[in-house]
This record gives C-alpha cells, structure tokens and sequence, in this order.
C-alpha cells in the first residue's frame, strides 16, 4: 500500500510530545548519508496548493501556516511599525519519493540542483460576472427544494464589455524561474518580480519570488492595493466592478529537478495569492481543506475512512464552531467561553468524546443541530449559523443557509451512533514546533492541510480565496492537484451558464494562470466589505454572517482586553469587558449607512483595518487561557477626502450588495 493510499485527514494534533522520541529526532537533510537518493525515481512539490496573502508592508512578511493547528506569529505581529500589512508568503518544497511512492527525503540545494518556475495571472476583469455558484440547482434552472418552483437558469454577462480587446483586461506577465538558496532575499531582484503585466495598458505588479536558505521557493503576491482604469471613479457594486483591476492572482508551480545529473520527473503545485487573513487563527466550521478532501474521495474511493477519527474530523468541527465567538458576537452568545453550546468546555468535550451509549442521546442531540446538506427544507437555525450559497432578502429557499458538506455530516451521523474512532488524547491535542518535527512521511500530507485549513469553505458567494469550482471534481487531476491546460482555452461564449462551466471539455477541465482567482469578486476589497452579517435584524441581532473568521463582524477590542487582564479589578467588571464586542469596520465611512460609501472607504482603507491576533489570557482560571484581540484598528471617516459618491438608490432584487446597504451595525451588547 502506497503512501497516498495511506492518506489520513492530514496531520493534526500530531505534537513531538505524543511522537516517540526515536520518530521526532531526524538528523538534518546535511546528515543523511544514509539516505539513498539514487531510490528517488519521482519528486511532488507540497503544499499542492499553497496560499499567499496581500500586503503593503514595504519589508516585512511572514510565512503563511506549515502545519495543521495554532497560526504561526510573525515577530511584532501582522502589521509593521507603519501599521501596513505584512504580505503572507507561500513555501514550497519538494519531496522525493521511490517506486513504491514511499518518502525518501526532503530534496534542498543540499543534495539536488533545483530550479523553480512560476506563471502568475490575474484575469478576473476579462472573464464572466459572479452572479451565483453555477454549480446549486437554482443557477442550472432546477428547483431549490422539493415543491419550490424552478427558477430561469443564471447567465452570467462578460466583465468589462467596454472592451473588445480583451487581452488587455488579462493582468499576465508570464512565467518567472529561480534558483539557489538565499535568492533575491530583500526583494530586489527585478528578473524574478511579476511587474510587467497590464490593465488596459498600464502596468500591474502582482507578485515576486524568492527563496530560503535551503532553496525552497517563496512566493510573494502583489501589494493589495487595486485601482481604476480612469482615475476617481468609483466601484458600485460588491463583485463585479468593470474597469477595476486588483493584485490577486494564481497560477502553477514547477521545478526542474536533478540529483547528481540524473533529471527526475515532478508533480507541480499550484499557488494561490488571496486578500489577507483579519483573523489568523480562526477558522470557518468548513475549510478549503475540508472542500478538497471530499473532493480526493470522489476522485479515489479508498481515501474515505470507514470510521470517523474523533480528533481528526469530529473535533475541528466543534473546534471552529466555538472559536468562532472571536469573531462573531451570535458565537459568542450561543457557543462561547461560559456558554450553554461551549462544546470545549472540559466535562462537555469528555462527553463529546466517549462513545459509550452513556452520551448516545447527547451525540445524537448534538448531531440534529447541523444543518443537513440534502438542503430539502428550511433550517433556520442550525449549524453552522453561516448565510448560504443562494442567499436572497427575504429567504426563498433552504441555501439561505450554509451546511456541512455531505461527507461531514456523514461522520456526525457516525458519530452520533458511536461509530468512530476514540482516538482523543487524555491530556488534549499537541502541536509540533515545526514541520520537521513531524514524521518525514506525513510533512507534506501537513503542508497541505495547513494551507488550506485556513481558507474558506464556503458560503460560496463569491467567497475570500477560492470559491465553488474547487468543489468540482474535474477541476483535479489528482487529489489536491488541479488539472493543467495544455492548449490554449477556447472562446466559451457571449455568457457563462452552469451548462458551459460544468461539462466535462469546459473551463473547469482545466486550469491556467490566473484561473482559480478569476472566479472572484473584483477588486476583492468590494467583496471583503459587502458580505457581513444579520441582513435581517428582526431575526437576530448578530446571525447569520458571512465569513467571521476571515471578515470579522464583532471583536473584543485592545481596551476590553486589557480591562479583562487586569485582575486586581472587580470580576463583574471584567467579565463585563470580556462579553463587550464592537464592529469591525466601526469608524469607516459607510458603515450602517451606505454600501457604496463602505466598500470605496474599504478601497482606500483596507490595511487600516484591525487584525484579530491570538493573546495570553489571564492567569485565573475566570476567562480562556488564549483571546483573539483586535490589534491595529485604524479605520477613520475620510469622507471629505473621499471621492463624490452618491448614495444608492434602491437595491435591485437579489443583488447583494444592495442588501448590505441595509443598516448592519447593531448596539455593543
């Protein structure tokens, strides 16, 4: 059996202090003369798709997430003495593997001659509108639910029909390669920069890349900010802004690789340059990995468990669910420290736990508060309390509503019935230092995780990195690893329908540069500060949201924080602060008021907003031993410096952005 059939749900919880000791202490790649690389007939590069993040710090950054579990802290936090964000690089390495697709060793300059190359796009303005997932049966012209009328199929328009030259909306600068340890660390090295890429025109700088000193490549993406084509105009709406241009971008990762002149052949990766992550840390109760890993099933049956690991796909479920109340004050309220639903809570997770039939009904009550993803009926207040893929004002049908994916809620099931493996440690999870902690054979199974843990798995509208395409199975040629196009992609048409987008020969079949991002919103600062949360403040003061753990609704700020600490003050006092939670985005223009307002102060402001930073808690035992506390909250009203907007008139039915435009600031509780 071969590494891949092996394939667990991606290391986690797998700490050094629960790996024999004999496991953990590798000698360093330097040291391994033991090691035969003449075994090594094939390399993969990890993390399969690795992510990179936005940011206008002018030299600082940091790495994003190597293994599955607490997000890595740059030194002095995510934002610079400037209060800019530091960019999120994305690293790559590569792994050698023998005839029985066995790890032989992690391939540096030390032992290979390695030579990395990158084909970075964006090319969202010259592709189609997001109008809905083309995938739910509404956007194909099906009935939402049993007895709900269908609906006329959704058509999606091309994005700047203005213009007829369309290769001037595709921001491409083509390929870049590196090579060698320690290249181009401060940036500098214009050979390796995507720089040279237009927009109708004018250059766009989307990204560079550099590599560390053991040559594994990093790649940087473009500094954030997004413009227009003619300068003061101003964006409209929250997805689809024509003669807007961003910095996002995607595309394949490749190396040539040679152990003592002897050429190997590679499996490439994919990069992927998103907005930045407001709360690192925080993750939404469904991930992109979750999304991929459902996906490999499809893709190869046996990778499907028969039986459910408690701490591998149990847990993070109740995990996130709980860790949302840093972000969100509804999480907080029903799910948070001190709560009735707090599924962390020591004597609540033991239960959670234990698969006698002593917590059978409990399992099962537990069970029955997800949201089942057959989508046949209205459940409104179910989990996750996430807005959904088909959302409209008032409610039309049950994808008002994000659920779990089938292959999750088949576990709960399991779960429930006290199917599953009782695998959680007596002492709770630990998490190794770093990758090279962890076991050669399962690094690049964490790399993978990792990275995608902390993006979006829905709702689906668009979302933040990635959006429905990555649920399609065509899309891959392998688990995780996106089919490559080969020929150059056909002209699909005056219109984007489900029909095009999901057969089998069409523009999910394969990927080029710039493919995966071009799905999205754009500019994605339009989208980040459109989709928030209670559209409806009749229904409830803070639910449903969005995505809380990459858009914060409500956070503890740095002066509730600092009361909380303050143990020599009155309990009432503290716990008081504790509970306090205040807007996001409060003090930018807009905000309550106006969608068009918010999302062209959001386009100025961006990196002004606050970060949701992981802390120390206080040493009693009164409040978590970590908080998630807003740091570098800068937002301010610059409407008199701020282009002539005029305020929106009424929203058409079923656009979003004019459903934000509806007051969304609520009272500090």
């Amino acid at each position: 059996m071969n590494r891949r059939q092996l394939l667990k749900y991606g290391a986690f919880g797998l700490g050094a202090a629960a790996i024999p000791p004999a496991i953990v202490r590798q000698p360093s790649q330097a040291s391994q003369s033991d090691i035969d690389l003449s075994a090594i007939e094939r390399v993969d590069i990890h993390p399969a798709i690795g992510i990179a993040r936005v940011g206008n710090s002018l030299d600082e950054w940091f790495l994003g997430p190597e293994l599955p579990g607490p997000h890595p802290m740059p030194p002095n936090g995510f934002k610079d003495a400037a209060g800019r964000i530091k960019p999120q690089a994305a690293r790559f390495r590569l792994y050698g593997l023998d005839a029985d697709d066995q790890i032989v060793a992690e391939l540096t300059t030390d032992n290979a001659d390695i030579e990395w190359t990158v084909h970075l796009a964006n090319t969202k303005a010259g592709w189609y509108n997001f109008d809905l997932a083309l995938d739910i049966p509404e956007a194909k012209g099906l009935p939402p639910a049993p007895l709900q009328p269908a609906p006329d199929p959704t058509v999606s328009l091309p994005r700047n029909q203005i213009s007829p030259d369309r290769d001037s909306l595709r921001i491409d600068p083509g390929p870049r390669s590196i090579s060698g340890a320690n290249q181009n660390p401060n940036g500098t090295d214009a050979d390796v920069r995507f720089d040279d890429g237009e927009f109708l025109g004018e250059a766009v700088d989307i990204g560079e890349l550099r590599t560390d000193d053991a040559g594994r490549l990093l790649v940087f993406g473009g500094d954030g900010e997004s413009a227009p084509a003619i300068p003061g105009a101003i964006a409209i709406t929250f997805a689809n802004n024509d003669l807007w241009h961003d910095n996002t971008s995607d595309g394949p990762v490749d190396a040539s690789v040679r152990i003592d002149g002897r050429s190997l052949p590679v499996t490439g990766a994919w990069v992927v340059v998103a907005p930045p992550n407001y709360a690192p840390g925080i993750q939404s109760v469904v991930t992109m990995y979750d999304i991929m890993f459902e996906v490999a099933t499809m893709l190869e049956p046996e990778l499907k468990p028969e039986r459910p690991s408690f701490t591998r796909m149990i847990y993070p479920l109740f995990e996130r669910v709980v860790q949302n109340q840093w972000v969100n004050a509804g999480f907080l309220r029903d799910f948070g420290w001190g709560a009735p639903s707090d599924f962390l809570a020591p004597a609540t997770l033991a239960m959670l736990a234990d698969p006698s039939p002593a917590q059978a009904m409990l399992r099962q009550q537990v069970f029955e508060r997800f949201r089942d993803p057959a989508y046949t009926s209205m459940e409104y207040g179910d989990i996750p309390a996430y807005y959904g893929d088909g959302v409209a004002i008032p409610p039309e049908n049950p994808r008002q509503w994000m659920s779990v994916l089938p292959l999750q809620y088949e576990w709960l099931a399991q779960w429930a019935a006290g199917d599953f493996e009782a695998d959680w440690p007596a002492d709770g999870l630990t998490f190794s230092a770093s990758l090279e902690e962890l076991p050669l054979a399962d690094q690049p199974d964490a790399l993978d995780r990792a990275a995608l843990d902390e993006c979006l798995g829905g709702p689906f509208h668009p979302g933040c990195e990635m959006t429905w395409p990555m649920r399609q199975p065509v899309m891959y040629e392998a688990p995780f690893r996106l089919r490559r196009r080969t020929e150059s992609e056909p002209d699909w048409g005056p219109n984007m329908t489900s029909e095009i987008a999901l057969a089998d020969d069409g523009p999910l079949s394969a990927s080029g540069p710039g493919d995966v991002t071009r799905w999205m919103a754009v500019p994605w600062q339009t989208d980040t500060s459109s989709c928030l949360s209670r559209y409806i403040p009749d229904v409830d003061d803070y639910l449903p949201t969005f995505w809380p753990a990459r858009v914060p609704n409500d956070i503890l700020d740095l002066e509730s924080y600092n009361t909380v600490m303050d143990e020599e003050l009155d309990p009432e006092e503290r716990q008081a602060a504790f509970e306090n939670r205040v807007k996001w985005l409060r003090d930018l223009p807009g905000f309550g008021v106006s969608s068009r307002i918010r999302i062209n102060a959001f386009l100025r402001q961006w990196s002004h907003a606050g970060v949701i930073t992981a802390q120390p808690g206080p040493e009693d035992a009164l409040f978590p031993e970590t908080f998630w506390v807003e740091l570098g909250h800068q937002l301010f009203d610059d409407l008199e410096t701020a282009p002539d907007i005029d305020l929106p008139t009424t929203p058409k039915e079923g656009d979003l952005a004019g459903v934000a435009a509806s007051p969304v600031a609520s009272p500090v509780p």
